[in-house]
């Protein structure tokens, strides 16, 4: 008896001096450290770009439409002011500084950062006008009007841009058929997990601290892991934050969902917005470009086709034709604000294929797609001599 008690006494007291030293001398992160930290969605705050000065590597899981060759781990540098792009903003520049302001296919993770359609654009224009150029990325997923405008009044406007590049519609669509809630005023929700008391405790050991990180290394199902060996990419540094993304499960998702009917798709709080965009670059002098959205609803490429997962809501998936047809609509209206406003405007829709060779699924880019789109937009600032020349 007295064995087993100095056996517990030896294995409690050894337990204690390794929870001091790994505290102490081993930095590990707490699994739970959300849970420390309350949770709630009010709808008062949008999104309005990412967190500024911050560096991750982006990690994807491709679809047979991205080339073999392709990176599926990009660097991702965000700047001071919470924009993709290498340099800092700093207005005493001598530069032409141009913002670009959109959703996923602005924002360009899928691909590096030479072959985002901004940095195209950008290296193109300085060949052309032989002027220092910065095209500042502030494309943010899931991002809709709601959020640019709030980017463009509460981040942009102060920086004082020569030009303002608005490329949107495929995020208000999907806003317009998920729900009715407009004016994002969300009920208050905080997490359940927050009294979740053992897993409180547990994170705040060094030693399950320890065996949770280990767990999570071996796990050989971890989507992370599995990508990087079948790819033989590089390995990612512990200290660099990793944000995921699958191209594979989202359009088997949709899939399963049953078909659904949407009666209507308010298209005049669409214009509305796009309008309220426009008229705040023009109430603050300036200049502005819009680009219409262009999506592969009607693509008669078969292996695109099997891709898509952007049409439907919640509950429902909705038809091809029904999608590509409101999608149109809101092109249209684009087209006719901007024609009523005088301000250019890109009809993207009309000049890109719309095929595998240049979109991945409903409306993303390949990294052919994203170069097209740089190019296509440089030619139209040059052409119309939308960059003064000294």
């Amino acid at each position: 008896m007295k064995k087993v008690v100095y056996s517990l006494i030896v294995f409690v007291f050894t337990l204690l001096l390794a929870e001091v030293v790994l505290l102490f001398f081993v930095k590990l992160p707490d699994p739970y450290a959300h849970l420390r930290v309350k949770s709630y969605s009010t709808g008062e705050v949008v999104r309005l770009q990412n967190s500024r000065n911050s560096d991750f590597a982006f990690l994807f899981r491709p679809n047979e439409l991205f080339p073999a060759d392709s990176s599926v781990v990009n660097d991702i540098h965000i700047n001071n002011f919470g924009f993709r792009h290498n340099d800092d903003v700093d207005t005493s520049r001598n530069e032409f500084s141009i913002y670009a302001i959109g959703g996923s296919t602005t924002q360009g993770y899928d691909y590096p950062y030479e072959q985002s359609w901004c940095q195209v654009v950008e290296k193109k224009l300085e060949k052309h006008t032989n002027k220092p150029i910065n095209i500042y990325n502030g494309g943010t997923a899931g991002a809709a009007m709601f959020d640019h405008i709030a980017l463009l009044q509460n981040r942009v406007i102060h920086l004082n841009p020569d030009m303002v590049i608005l490329f949107s519609g495929i995020n208000d669509l999907n806003v317009l058929l998920g729900d009715n809630n407009l004016h994002r005023f969300d009920d208050i929700n905080e997490s359940s997990e927050l009294v979740n008391w053992p897993k409180l405790l547990l994170g705040k050991s060094a030693i399950f601290r320890l065996a949770h990180n280990a767990k999570n290394r071996f796990k050989s199902n971890s989507p992370l892991l599995k990508n990087l060996q079948e790819r033989k990419h590089r390995p990612i540094p512990d200290s660099i934050p990793i944000h995921f993304s699958d191209h594979l499960l989202p359009p088997l998702m949709t899939e399963k969902l049953p078909l659904g009917k949407h009666d209507s798709v308010n298209f005049d709080y669409y214009k509305k917005m796009v309008t309220s965009f426009v008229g705040i670059c023009k109430a603050n002098e300036i200049p502005v470009v819009v680009m219409t959205q262009p999506t592969t609803w009607a693509s008669k490429d078969t292996t695109l086709l099997k891709y898509h997962w952007m049409n439907k809501n919640k509950n429902f998936k909705f038809p091809k034709e029904f999608m590509q047809a409101a999608m149109d609509r809101m092109n249209k209206d684009v087209v006719q604000i901007a024609s009523s406003l005088e301000i250019p405007v890109i009809k993207l829709d009309e000049e890109i294929p719309k095929t595998g060779e240049f979109f991945y699924d409903d409306c993303h880019f390949t990294p052919k797609g994203s170069v097209f789109v740089g190019e296509t937009v440089a030619r139209y600032i040059s052409e119309n001599n939308l960059i003064p020349i000294k």
